[in-house]
């Protein structure tokens, strides 16, 4: 009764309605202003950005020796560049504010002391969650305030290390700590189109203490304890979700590319598994076509190998990097040529330490790739890539070659990596079966690789060991 009675209010109605119009001539589609949505800042994003980040803690030292206490206050600092991954919703309330919240995660290679003497501290990894709120100061420019709850991992290299005045066995500090605190911070941020938004963000964060050695030397107790804070500055690019389909509702054509590229996998060999992950930023809109692209990649990987004198026992490994690399492709009629100039923070932590492993310990740098590949209409597929760090002096390269089935494609691959010296080489076979993702629609590849491994060393990097390996990856074009 209800919807009939709506159907005949609406039928009565419309007459009254269009009599009007009727009257001051035809009716014309011409004269009705076109309605555009107002631009919002409301949406789900994921991003990139890389900076610089400044420790400064407080070392208080206390024993109970002698007739009076001792108690020592020292400050440490400890400087490097940083990379982190931002995830985060927004919504916009009224046209002049911005609330939200956001997750993120950064490598970091903050250093104090030297390592080459097994003396050394290093900021490695941290991440934070908390809430933003801003102010519009017009369509296109936000300025905000943040703040949240963070957590900051703590390497030590011998820095935590207590030498007696009189001699004896050096009291080990802890190998690694986790300091737990609050940030604040500010920045502001501008609206490139419709999906990319440029920010820069200051942050200070406040760790509290904690106990890294503690112990008794010759009858007297000690204890020190480390109160640092942390300064970042850095500026990252992020990706709004789906705003192209808010702000123009028009079904996208077929000959427009992808926004966004993702993908993520897992690389498994003797005595190491790594799993990998990264996103290409198409700059100017469209990866179908020439012109600047924003790459992020990130690995963890964890590895054990035997070392011989003097430790004579096995290594364990946990290989950390994130890198930002910003490019240009080159699109062509039936394939595409990619340059990539940017910047690495890797870490790798060994335990027990090997001294005589080089790649041991935090190292960041340049880094530079290159990547060809022939597009997915050719009958017959080709990809060459590869890269090189200053940090630790790696190298990559991989080719593959492979017939196109159009419904997958097959063939062979070869590649090699090597970290200062220690030297990967694998022959194999790889397959790529390309679909959509049944939820919404989205072009994906799924690609398997097997084959042997030949090094030239024990295993001392995050490859493994000679033998079998194999892995899987997936890319998702958004």
């Amino acid at each position: 009764m209800n919807k009939l009675f709506a159907f005949v209010a609406s039928a009565w109605a419309m007459p009254m309605m269009v009599a009007p119009a009727l009257a001051d001539g035809p009716f014309s589609l011409k004269d009705t202003p076109v309605q555009v949505e107002a631009p919002s800042w409301s949406g789900v994003y994921f991003g990139v950005g890389a900076g610089y980040g400044h420790n400064h803690s407080k070392n208080n030292y206390h024993d109970d020796s002698g007739d009076v206490d001792a108690t020592s206050s020292k400050n440490e600092y400890a400087d490097g560049g940083l990379v982190s991954l931002i995830y985060g919703i927004d919504r916009q309330v009224g046209s002049r504010f911005v609330v939200g919240a956001f997750a993120d995660f950064s490598t970091s290679e903050l250093n104090r002391g030297n390592e080459d003497i097994h003396n050394a501290m290093t900021i490695d990894r941290s991440w934070a969650i908390g809430a933003r709120a801003g102010l519009l100061l017009n369509e296109r420019t936000l300025v905000y305030a943040t703040g949240g709850y963070t957590q900051a991992h703590f390497s030590n290299d011998g820095w935590w290390d207590i030498d007696p005045d009189g001699g004896g066995p050096t009291v080990h500090g802890k190998g690694s700590q986790t300091f737990s605190g609050y940030f604040v911070g500010g920045g502001i941020e501008r609206r490139l189109n419709d999906n990319f938004y440029l920010r820069g963000e200051a942050r200070y964060s406040d760790f509290g203490s904690r106990v890294t050695n503690s112990g008794n030397v010759d009858g007297a107790n000690f204890v020190d304890r480390e109160v640092p804070s942390i300064i970042t500055v850095q500026a990252a690019l992020v990706y709004k979700l789906d705003r192209a389909k808010v702000l123009n509702p028009d079904p996208v054509t077929e000959d427009r590319g992808p926004k966004v590229i993702s993908y993520s996998g897992i690389d498994a060999a003797k005595g190491a598994v790594a799993y990998y992950g990264g996103t290409v930023f198409g700059l100017s809109g469209d990866l179908y076509k020439s012109g600047a692209v924003l790459r992020t990649q990130g690995i963890i990987a964890d590895y054990n190998y035997h070392a011989g004198a003097p430790l004579d026992s096995k290594v364990d490994a946990d290989d950390r990097s994130l890198d930002v690399m910003l490019g240009y492709q080159w699109v062509f009629s039936n394939w595409s040529a990619t340059a990539y100039l940017g910047y690495e923070v890797r870490n790798v932590h060994l335990s027990p330490a090997d001294l005589q492993n080089d790649v041991r310990g935090g190292a960041d740098g340049f880094k530079v790739a290159v990547e060809l590949e022939t597009d997915d209409e050719s009958q017959y597929y080709g990809s060459l890539e590869g890269s090189y760090s200053t940090a630790f002096n790696s190298y990559f390269a991989e080719g593959r070659v492979g017939y196109n089935f159009k419904r997958f494609i097959v063939g062979p691959e070869g590649s090699v990596y090597s970290d200062e010296g220690d030297i990967s080489t694998r022959v194999g076979a790889f397959a790529t079966v390309p679909f959509h993702l049944p939820w919404n629609n989205l072009p994906a590849k799924l690609t398997f690789n097997v084959g042997h491994q030949f090094v030239n060393n024990g295993g001392e990097s995050r490859t493994g060991g000679e033998g079998v390996y194999g892995g899987s990856m997936l890319r998702v074009d958004f």
